[in-house]
């Protein structure tokens, strides 16, 4: 083997570890700017993240978020690749709107449970396609969103029904983020879940929901066995080296 075939190889190595890093025993997470604001005695919710997904690259689009009750427009989520190449998911939110609605127990798509929200009650709501799980029981105040992915599909078709969310602290901000998948087509993409606990204290909550027992967080990682999260890491690094642009389920 000659020099420059070794220093390619080198080369390959480190990138492959660096970016299964992202996946594993690394936060998926960069960067993430959490802010409330009060306008007309509602609350809104600000949340900016910058996301480590190698050279995967987000589309540039923006999803509504819809009252399933009344079909009003609360909000949007923002997906976008900047001109710097930084993945970066946007989330702005009426959550004081929201507290109206029906309390759900649910899972992601692909029927893991929500990372730190676990088996809590929440606030489901549309985004188009995406899902907004928000929690805002005493103690377990956090949200969620669930980003269906179809270029995703094919690392399900290998792995089956799973998940692999590293927890992150960035900046004093706790979360988790990373991929759900399903042999299931359409059941496979991106989770993001942020700790809203030291944010939202204070929001008005209707009698009925302040009323119920106290609830709490789980801060554990959500991961596969050693097995189904190689595959995750060497399919997701299949993608990063062919710099894919992430489809959205439609």
């Amino acid at each position: 083997m000659n020099l420059s075939m070794l220093t390619r190889t080198f080369v390959l190595v480190l990138s492959f570890a660096f970016f299964v890093a992202c996946g594993s025993s690394k936060p998926m997470v960069n960067g993430v700017d959490v802010s409330t604001s009060t306008v007309n005695g509602d609350m809104f919710l600000n949340i900016s993240t910058e996301l480590s997904i190698g050279n995967l690259r987000l589309p540039n689009s923006s999803f509504p978020i819809i009252l399933p009750k009344d079909g009003r427009e609360v909000g949007a989520v923002h997906l976008m690749n900047d001109s710097s190449g930084k993945n970066i998911l946007k989330l702005e939110m009426n959550i004081s709107d929201s507290v109206n609605l029906s309390l759900y127990s649910v899972k992601l798509p692909n029927g893991s449970f929500i990372p730190l929200i676990g088996e809590n009650k929440v606030f489901k709501i549309p985004a188009g396609k995406l899902e907004i799980y928000l929690s805002l029981a005493q103690g377990a105040q956090a949200i969620a969103i669930a980003v269906p992915v179809s270029t995703f599909d094919a690392i399900g078709r290998k792995v089956g029904t799973t998940a692999l969310m590293p927890m992150f602290n960035k900046n004093g901000i706790v979360g988790a983020a990373g991929v759900y998948t399903s042999k299931t087509k359409g059941l496979n993409g991106f989770a993001l879940a942020i700790d809203l606990s030291s944010k939202i204290e204070d929001i008005y909550l209707p009698q009925a929901l302040a009323q119920r027992e106290e609830a709490s967080l789980d801060y554990n990682d959500l991961v596969p066995s050693s097995r189904a999260e190689r595959k995750i890491n060497k399919e997701l690094y299949k993608l990063h080296r062919k710099r894919k642009l992430l489809r959205i389920k439609k």
